[in-house]
């Protein structure tokens, strides 16, 4: 295997660009794991007609919900799982776009937090993002627009699971699974779509066997787009590679490689501006207190500079051994190393001047000079998981036991800065509808903050069956964690915004399932979680109030499958308790805002009436407000930014239409009225988005043409609670706003073969 791993890009730069070497590298692949396949092969379909409306899996196991083996009906926990058939039917790019399809789930994409999570009142750093299961650092640090090509399938636990998956798991946890061999011979499968602004994507995938007890799989998926609004120009490459050797019967051995180089879109949003100055006020998508809004003559302009960027790969190792002792007991043990290269400089924020004041040096323009700021990062993670899973009786009584070891060592090294202090310039000055693009310049160095997070975590989990209908599940985890952070000013002088801080806590989760009927479960759960460090800790003065921040949740549910799994349907109430709350409130400050709560229900179901007719929907009702705080800034009985009281998905296809092998269908997607930032100053509208498909299915393709928005509904997707609204008398503080995507088209085609 060395010499596999030693082949491996270190670095971007290492990384061939061309799309072709892609293609070859597939095909390579694929040619010589057929000489060693069986002679015979057997063309299969690849995506059934009426799976874009899939039942809710409830039979499935998932590993976020549980490291037991748990279906996700055994599971006292609201845990939701989209595979890979039903993200290619029903169009989903990105994680974010599949994630938020789940009931009470909000999501955006920005440069400043790509692929950001709300759900259960809680947002941005409270969500954690894992890898595989494999936690790479905090929330905003990997919180990547991944694509779904590679993925086997996306599972997300919703509430605290910090008994689980450690440090961060406030609101939920977004855990997205790629591909991985198997020891069976599989179609390759090829994706090709393309559709408005030039958006592009190109995928390729199989799994092959490489010799007797050998097989590989890869993936490759590149995407590109020049993007709805100007220069925006997204693209990304992902490539995965999954190597299973069968030592023996009982002993298997798994190497993975993850790759990916991205540019996100340069568009950081579009200036509010005085009702009484916009040509055509959007004010029924978005109102400030003071009546701003935002100009629809300026959607598609960008008031980023022409060389900006927001550049990032990232390379993920990873080997798996996993033994097999008895038919009772398995040992598994996963290392994993992970770096990330990231690299952004941009004209950030905007703001519209009405007044002589700060660097607005005349009215009428938007004034972007603050807003020049860049940052480089480089983060490495070396990591070991050690699990023991234990099936055994105790007293009569079935029982299943994991318990394990992980330990972390996370080092990363961020660089930040603005643009070179020069006089104000006339291309800081852009005009509001034809803004002058320009250029970043030179950098002036802020400083470098090298930060080490060392954990060392013991971690159980245990699931009784008291009879064949009552089933007690708990899980515990220890965890200590050294922070050391150093800010280092321009000159390479230590500050005293330095500091170094030990933690150490204990997670649990406490729950019971019991079978009803043999068609219903019902559950109910205890969990807490706790987020020593989150986003802040990027903030150079964070060290002020990095204390651990709590969070207990209490939550009851039914579950149900009747009609052979024709129809399903989950129910769910939970109220989460959240305190010592740290919240960014401006450039580099942070400040505790007391606590959070949240309450709320949440209803999921899919139906199969006739076989081909699937109806499936969600919805969501969350009440989210910030307690009062002691301290100096407090927002209490306010609604946190990005929450929807009320979210809802439906969705309806109709397949062998005619007797043909066509499939008609689409989505509604509901979310309600929101606020922008803390201070509940900015008003989102609600929206609603209707999207509409009909796929053509061969015996070995797929030909889908859709519609994305058919309405074109205008509205704002998420809100970057750091721009809007910073009231500091004497400074202007950028005001901008992320404008959704217009009406979209897209043709795509599927083969496997």
């Amino acid at each position: 295997m060395p010499s596999f791993l030693e082949k491996m890009p270190k670095s971007l730069e290492e990384m061939p660009k061309s799309k072709g070497f892609f293609t070859l590298f597939l095909c390579t692949v694929t040619m010589v794991g057929n000489t060693n396949a069986q002679e015979e092969s057997v063309v299969e379909e690849i995506v059934v007609p009426g799976r874009a409306i899939d039942t809710l899996d409830l039979n499935s196991t998932s590993s976020t919900g549980s490291r037991l083996g748990l279906t996700v009906m055994e599971t006292p926990a609201s845990v939701e799982l989209i595979d890979s058939s039903v993200m290619r039917a029903r169009g989903y790019k990105s994680v974010a776009d599949a994630v938020k399809s789940l009931p009470g789930v909000t999501s955006g994409e920005s440069p400043a937090a790509p692929s950001t999570f709300s759900m259960r009142g809680f947002s941005r750093s409270s969500i954690t993002v894992l890898r595989d299961g494999i936690w790479l650092g905090p929330a905003n640090m990997v919180m990547r627009p991944q694509n779904t090509f590679n993925l086997d399938r996306i599972e997300v636990l919703r509430g605290p699971g910090s008994a689980l998956h450690g440090q961060g798991v406030v609101g939920g946890t977004v855990n997205s699974v790629i591909k991985r061999a198997t020891d069976s011979e599989q179609p390759i499968e090829m994706l090709a779509s393309y559709g408005r602004f030039g958006t592009y994507q190109f995928g390729a995938g199989g799994n092959t066997q490489l010799g007797d007890s050998t097989w590989l799989r890869v993936d490759v998926n590149q995407y590109g787009s020049d993007g709805y609004v100007d220069r925006m120009d997204p693209e990304s490459t992902n490539i995965t590679a999954s190597l299973l050797w069968q030592a023996t019967e009982d002993f298997d051995v798994e190497f993975q490689v993850d790759y990916l180089d991205d540019s996100l879109a340069d568009y950081w949003g579009t200036p509010l501006v005085p009702q009484n100055s916009a040509i055509k006020p959007l004010d029924d998508v978005v109102l400030t207190s003071s009546g701003e809004t935002v100009d629809e003559k300026a959607r598609f302009r960008n008031f980023n500079v022409r060389d900006g960027r927001a550049e990032s790969d990232q390379l993920l190792f990873r080997m798996d051994l996993s033994w097999r002792l008895t038919d009772n007991i398995e040992l598994k043990n996963t290392t994993y190393s992970f770096n990330a290269d990231r690299d952004w400089g941009n004209a950030e924020g905007y703001v519209y001047c009405t007044t002589v004041v700060d660097v607005c040096t005349e009215t009428g323009v938007v004034q972007r000079y603050y807003g020049y700021f860049f940052v480089t990062h480089d983060q490495d993670l070396l990591g070991n998981r050690f699990t023991a899973n234990i099936n055994s009786q105790i007293a009569g009584f079935d029982n299943r036991l994991v318990a394990g070891i992980e330990l972390t060592d996370l080092d990363f090294e961020r660089a930040r800065g603005f643009r070179r202090k020069i006089p104000l310039a006339a291309g800081d000055s852009v005009d509001p509808i034809r803004p002058v693009a320009g250029n970043y310049g030179a950098r002036e160095l802020r400083g470098i903050s090298p930060t080490d997070i060392d954990t060392r975590a013991v971690f159980l989990e245990n699931a009784l069956d008291l009879t064949d209908r009552i089933k007690l599940v708990g899980a515990l985890r220890y965890e200590e964690l050294d922070l050391v952070r150093n800010n280092f000013n321009d000159s390479g002088v230590l500050e005293g915004s330095s500091f170094a801080r030990d933690f150490d806590w204990v997670s649990v989760r406490l729950g019971a399932v019991a079978k009803l009927s043999d068609d219903v479960s019902a559950y109910a759960q205890y969990s807490d979680g706790k987020d020593p460090v989150n986003a802040n800790i990027f903030l150079v003065n964070s060290g002020e109030n990095l204390d651990l921040t709590d969070v207990e949740q209490w939550e009851v549910g039914l579950k149900g499958s009747w009609h052979e799994g024709r129809t399903q349907a989950t129910i769910a109430y939970f109220d989460i308790q959240r305190d010592d709350v740290l919240e960014r409130i401006g450039v580099d400050s942070a400040a505790s805002i007391g606590g959070r709560d949240s309450s709320g229900f949440e209803i999921s179901s899919a139906f199969n009436p006739i076989s081909q007719w699937r109806v499936g929907a969600n919805a969501a009702f969350t009440d989210a407000e910030f307690r009062r705080s002691t301290n100096f800034v407090t927002f209490a009985g306010n609604t946190p930014p990005n929450v929807a009281e009320v979210t809802g998905n439906l969705w309806t296809s109709y397949s062998e239409i005619g007797g043909l092998p066509l499939e008609i269908g689409g989505s509604v997607q509901y979310v309600d009225d929101r606020y922008g930032d803390n201070a509940n100053l900015v008003d989102l509208s609600s929206y609603t988005l209707v999207d509409l498909f009909a796929t053509w299915s061969g015996a070995n393709y797929n030909l889908t043409a859709r519609i994305h928005n058919v309405t074109d509904e205008i509205y704002v997707p998420w809100s970057d609670v750091f721009y809007l609204q910073q009231n500091d008398p004497g400074f202007i503080y950028a005001n901008q706003i992320l404008l959704s995507a217009p009406r979209m088209f897209e043709l795509s085609v599927e083969f496997a073969f």
